[in-house]
Parts: C-alpha cells; sequence; structure tokens
C-alpha cells in the first residue's frame, strides 16, 4: 500500500474532481530572475504558440462543412 497524505477533501479542476494524496513535499525557494529569465520567456512564447495554434484550428473548422460531428467551432476569425 502507497503511503502519504491524503488531501481531506476531493480537488475539483476545469478537468474534474480528483482525490490527491501527497507524497512528498518540497520547499521552494526565490531564484534570481536572471537565472530563471529564459525558462519564463520559453514558457510564454509556448503558451502564445498553442493559443495561437488553437485560434488557427478552431478558424478553418469554423469555415469547414462538417455533417455527424459537433467540432466546437467558433463564429467569429478571433476565438480566444
Amino acid at each position: 500500500m502507497a503511503t502519504g497524505r491524503l488531501h481531506p477533501t476531493p480537488v475539483e479542476t476545469r478537468y474534474g474532481v480528483h482525490v490527491v494524496r501527497l507524497d512528498r513535499r518540497i520547499e521552494g525557494r526565490e531564484m534570481p530572475f536572471e537565472m530563471v529569465r529564459h525558462r519564463i520567456a520559453n514558457y510564454l512564447d509556448e503558451t502564445v504558440h498553442r493559443r495561437a495554434l488553437a485560434q488557427y484550428v478552431s478558424v478553418l473548422a469554423s469555415r469547414a462543412t462538417v455533417t455527424g460531428v459537433d467540432l466546437g467551432a467558433g463564429s467569429g476569425p478571433l476565438v480566444q
């Protein structure tokens, strides 16, 4: 049987309700900005890229004529 401490209540996220077990906890520490600047920039670039791709696919899907399935496409060119 796994050891660990269960969170006292289920945790609700946008993906559903989850039972959380904490196996270990490591204290965080503050790091100098220069040390993490590239990680932050990469994260922001990736986020913007993913959002742009999702909007592009949504625009393409809204222009397509598909029957028998709901693609959840938006109606405008800039779907957020």
